[in-house]
């Protein structure tokens, strides 16, 4: 049995708690990552750091670096996506990447070293920069 939980209740999602995506409390090691309290990404879970909407806007990628194909990949002849979830600082640096979806054959590692070379426009609220949740698709493909 993957969950736990009271039987008597209807079955839903797994609760929330340490791990990913559902909001209350951690990620050991990692931070959460969802909504929810604790830390980590999510309302209130990262003290300044906002999401976009209601008042706040997204950052803008100011300059962009394509990542490197990891030779292991190459020779797969391998493709798809990686999806990071970073914060975009007040100075339009990214900061706490993380790896939401993997591909595997090094093309994490390679979306996570080429994405924190990037600059943006930092998001705004009320006029200001703020720190902002973003996610981010890195695509890799071969010709």
């Amino acid at each position: 049995m993957p969950f736990w939980g009271d039987p008597s209740l209807k079955i839903g999602p797994p609760s929330s708690g340490a791990g990913c995506c559902g909001g209350i409390g951690t990620r050991p090691g990692k931070g959460g990552l969802g909504t929810g309290p604790g830390p980590g990404y999510g309302p209130g879970g990262a003290p300044g750091v906002y999401h976009i909407g209601g008042g706040v806007s997204a950052p803008v990628v100011l300059a962009k670096y394509e990542p490197e194909y990891s030779e292991e990949a190459r020779k797969a002849k391998f493709q798809g996506s990686v999806l990071l979830a970073i914060v975009v600082d007040e100075q339009g640096l990214p900061r706490d990447i993380r790896v939401v979806r993997p591909l595997g054959l090094g093309l994490d590692e390679k979306a996570v070293e080429a994405v924190a070379r990037w600059k943006f426009r930092p998001g705004t609220k009320d006029g200001k920069a703020v720190a902002v949740h973003a996610v981010i698709e890195v695509n890799f493909r071969l010709l």
